[in-house]
């Protein structure tokens, strides 16, 4: 801090650094996840009455500014700094970077080139071993092994070893940097199978050149489900492990070790954006930022950072100006860096549809991002457009690819929750319902699961949900009041009208309105959904078939709102 404040960067800005000192402390003494725009107005900027981030942007602004500030002081004046601050865009707690020795200010800039001239991708996936000593883990374990040599057999841009070269080292365990250095490949995946009490748990792993792991990922089923387990497992993980690089695709790059480094931390990025929740949301974005700032030539840490702008907006975490001000960009330098990326042109599908309501443009990117490949993420963000537009048929036959890309997706789970409620199609969510494992369903689809079977007519299924709701934590926009307002809707209003009264400054609008609509309050449900409507909250779009507003629907007040939306005008074209 005292190189800072001795910084011409941060010369007069008293202020910006006061923040800075906060948040950094807040963070050092461990309580950064008590750094919440609310928290640090009061704490640094002392509003009275409190805070209120609604009607005062300071903070926002403020941490622009000091984002600003602290880039001009690393790039002119901080490059003998022992330690970086930065603070990644959408969150308010700082990253520390500490630098390896002094840096020669004449050294050229290294190269962040990590991709090389080459035929693509050269994979080892090794025998994967049984480590609970019986015949079905075995079995499994070879099943596993040659799936996986299928599945990435048959993705462009990548070159698998055969069978016959990587299972003679199933009796044998050499290091990885020998197995590199004898096989030349670029990467080596290998598993463990684990068998107990009628579950198959398999944990994987992705190895760099140097033998340290880049990422692992764990999946896990019923012995019952042993015939098809195996083939699910392995689509799903290359699914999730496909470099969506055009040109490696095409054969003409092949990754270098960074690469492989930097495809590991984008995965684990993926699976924190997978959760769906504010916190993992944060952090999903400060490591895409990072593998931005760090590549030149991979565009998915930008369109990484589009996504979780896109979704922070739709659960309500940020508003439509913030999430278009940071998404846009990052897309257009994704797209910039490879126009034929499936992701990217995802992305500015999911920008011009929810942040810039283009609903022409939109699904023209989204067609063109299936002409580059088979995407989860495709196919799941472009269903739930289709459900919003009103076409079901369509939707749910892009749901059904989804699934068949990737069938372990908690963001499918959600994605498919969500649109078959506000579509009705309650047959399906009776299906999913009569599956679903409480415990580990994502909290998002669970509410949406336990209301269709409450308008379906099956309460006892809405009543076993209600306590896993309770359980969870009071982070998500749209679910603070998921537990009082299912309650309502199955007959115990009290904790809802209680809510009603008070409000909840952690919940969107659309959640304020849902929930008064639960008890009957008609003043309050229009209120709210004013706000929301004026706000262009994401949830809107599902106004004009959401089953919990048909109560009021044939209102005069509701019409007219809704009528004014431009939404609803855009959705009735």
């Amino acid at each position: 801090m005292n190189l800072l404040r001795k910084s011409s960067a941060f010369s007069g800005s008293e202020r910006l650094l006061a923040l800075l000192g906060y948040v950094v402390e807040e963070t050092l003494q461990g309580r950064a996840n008590d750094l919440k725009e609310t928290v640090i107005g009061n704490a640094v900027y002392q509003r009275e009455p409190p805070y209120d981030p609604r009607i005062d942007s300071t903070v926002r602004v403020e941490a622009r500014r000091l984002r600003k500030k602290l880039e001009e002081h690393s790039r002119l004046y901080g490059q003998s700094d022992p330690i970086s601050i930065m603070i990644p865009t959408g969150t308010y707690v700082p990253v520390f970077v500490i630098r390896s020795g002094e840096q020669d200010a004449s050294a050229p800039e290294p190269d962040r080139h990590i991709f090389r001239h080459g035929p693509g991708a050269v994979i080892a996936v090794l025998p994967f071993r049984p480590v609970s000593g019986d015949g079905i883990a075995q079995e499994f374990a070879d099943i596993i092994t040659d799936e996986l040599i299928f599945a990435f057999g048959s993705e462009p841009g990548m070159n698998i070893l055969s069978r016959a070269t990587t299972f003679a080292y199933k009796d044998r365990q050499p290091s990885i940097r020998d197995l590199v250095a004898e096989l030349g490949v670029d990467a080596v995946i290998q598993g463990t199978v684990r068998e107990h009490a009628g579950i198959i748990r398999v944990t994987i792993e992705v190895s760099d050149p140097r033998g340290v792991v880049v990422t692992s990922d764990r999946f896990e089923g019923s012995v019952d489900q042993h015939a098809d387990l195996p083939e699910r497992i392995a689509t799903t993980f290359v699914s999730r492990h496909r470099f969506d690089t055009s040109k490696l695709r095409a054969r003409r790059l092949k990754p270098g070790p960074a690469a492989v480094q930097a495809h590991g931390q984008l995965y684990r990025a993926r699976q924190l954006l997978d959760r769906q929740v504010p916190e993992s949301l944060r952090e999903s974005l400060a490591i895409f930022s990072k593998i931005a700032e760090e590549t030149a030539d991979y565009a998915r840490g930008y369109s990484g950072i589009a996504d979780c702008y896109c979704d922070m907006f739709r659960i309500g975490m940020v508003d439509t100006a913030t999430a278009r001000a940071n998404a846009r960009p990052a897309v257009e330098k994704a797209l910039e860096i490879d126009p034929q990326s499936a992701e990217a042109l995802t992305a500015l599908g999911v920008v011009q549809a929810w942040l810039e309501r283009d609903w022409v443009a939109a699904e023209a990117s989204f067609n063109a991002a299936m002409n580059y490949g088979y995407h989860s993420r495709t196919a799941r963000v472009f269903g739930t457009y289709l459900a919003a537009r009103g076409r079901e048929d369509e939707c749910e036959r892009l749901f059904h690819e989804a699934r068949r890309i990737e069938p372990f997706s908690q963001q499918q789970d959600i994605a498919e929750a969500l649109s078959r409620f506000q579509s009705r199609n309650f047959s399906k969510l009776s299906e999913a319902a009569s599956v679903v494992t409480l415990r580990n369903a994502p909290m998002e689809a669970l509410f949406y699961l336990a209301l269709g079977a409450h308008f379906a007519g099956n309460p006892d299924f809405a009543r076993r949900c209600v306590q896993p709701l309770g359980n969870m934590m009071m982070t998500h926009p749209l679910l603070v009041f998921a537990k009082a307002e299912l309650e309502a809707w199955l007959g115990s209003p009290e904790r809802a009208l209680a809510l009603v009264s008070t409000g909840s400054r952690k919940a969107s609008y659309f959640a304020h309105s849902t929930l008064a609509c639960s008890v009957g309050d008609s003043d309050a449900t229009l209120r709210y959904l004013h706000l929301a409507l004026r706000h262009r909250e994401l949830s809107t779009v599902w106004v004009r078939m959401d089953r919990r507003f048909d109560a009021i629907r044939n209102l005069d007040r509701f019409r007219m709102l809704t009528g004014e939306a431009s939404i609803a005008s855009a959705l009735s074209a």
